[in-house]
């Protein structure tokens, strides 16, 4: 799955039938050694993978903010990057202690959950979790401090994010790599709307996206807070411009909010639309707000290893694959390894 093969593909490339594949994936039959060494070298991983004890699973499907062209085969090597980036992170967790997990499912929603409901979840969140009032200094850190997986890869771009509850940690994969910061910053706020308040995702089911975009709207935008920089005319594109750059958001997503909350009408929300159109400003803003946020905390895992006499090659090597790819998914350096000290090390991400 995640070299995105279907089963007669990959019995093509070993020069097996599909049947036979079928046997090795249900354990009715068992592959010869020179077998089982062309399987690693065609799926780029080591003969140890196939030969270590399972993992435990996704407990749930993924949460996918898909796009229309979304094939099946492309969630399916989606998904399982995010699985693959899971077992590293528990194998890094057996020498580094990452931080304690927070996120987890305490506020079930569905689709008769008033609005105002989703408010309260997000201001709960701010306040249960020590938030200060004002913008949120940096999303993606705040859920690696609460326990989330999370990484920023350029390699899905059918979809915009996921997240994949898992019997481990969650996971949360941010797929515009090199993505607006704007855009990271939602995009995370709307994962950890969906580890927070849906068990399961719902196919076909837009309200829990509505649910999980209106919980990142207040969570990063508070109602009792966001007031002051909240257009109320079509000629308040400076107001959005000011709000944006003070808040870490779109101003499109600023304007949203002030549509949902009353501050402007519907009609002079519609003709700012019209005027950021014809700005250009519905695919490019003119508010910078720098680079977008980065995940770190698995990379400062690594490098915090061997304080642990552990090794990023030792790691490799218990997942089952090779360094380099390991090393690519972690965006650390293929070397940041080796020592000899052989005690557990306290890690934590800083919010």
């Amino acid at each position: 799955m995640l070299r995105g093969m279907q089963q007669n593909e990959l019995a093509n490339d070993v020069g097996l039938t599909a049947a036979a594949i079928s046997q090795f994936e249900s354990g009715a039959g068992v592959p010869r050694g020179d077998t089982l060494e062309h399987l690693a070298v065609v799926l780029g991983c080591l003969p140890a993978y196939f030969m270590r004890p399972l993992q435990p699973g996704p407990s749930a499907e993924p949460f996918f903010r898909r796009r229309r062209a979304s094939r099946k085969r492309d969630l399916g090597r989606a998904a399982a990057y995010a699985v693959i980036l899971s077992e590293i992170a528990s194998c890094l967790e057996r020498a580094v202690e990452l931080p304690e997990l927070r996120v987890q499912l305490t506020s079930r929603v569905d689709d008769t959950t008033p609005i105002l409901e989703i408010e309260r979840i997000a201001i709960e969140v701010r306040e249960s979790w020590g938030i200060q009032d004002g913008p949120l200094p940096n999303m993606v850190r705040l859920l690696e401090a609460g326990g989330v997986i999370t990484a920023a890869v350029g390699t899905f771009d059918m979809v915009d994010a996921f997240s994949l509850r898992m019997t481990t940690r969650p996971v949360v994969v941010l797929c515009s790599d090199h993505g607006a910061a704007a855009r990271r910053r939602f995009d995370a706020a709307h994962e950890l709307g969906h580890l927070l308040m849906h068990e399961t995702p719902l196919h076909a089911n837009k309200g829990q996206e509505d649910q999980a975009q209106r919980f990142a709207a207040a969570l990063l935008m508070p109602a009792g807070q966001i007031d002051p920089w909240l257009p109320r005319r079509s000629n308040d594109l400076s107001v959005l411009e000011e709000g944006s750059r003070t808040w870490g958001v779109s101003m499109q997503a600023l304007l949203f909010r002030a549509r949902i909350l009353g501050a402007i009408s519907e009609d002079s929300y519609r003709r700012t639309q019209r005027r950021m159109s014809a700005a250009g400003w519905r695919t490019k803003e003119p508010v910078e707000l720098g680079p977008a946020e980065a995940p770190e905390l698995l990379a400062r895992a690594v490098l915090t290893l061997p304080e642990a006499g552990s090794s990023l090659e030792h790691v490799a090597d218990e997942i089952g694959l090779p360094r380099r790819r390991v090393a690519r998914m972690l965006r650390v350096p293929e070397h940041a390894d080796d020592s000899t000290s052989g005690q557990v090390v306290q890690f934590r991400a800083t919010g």
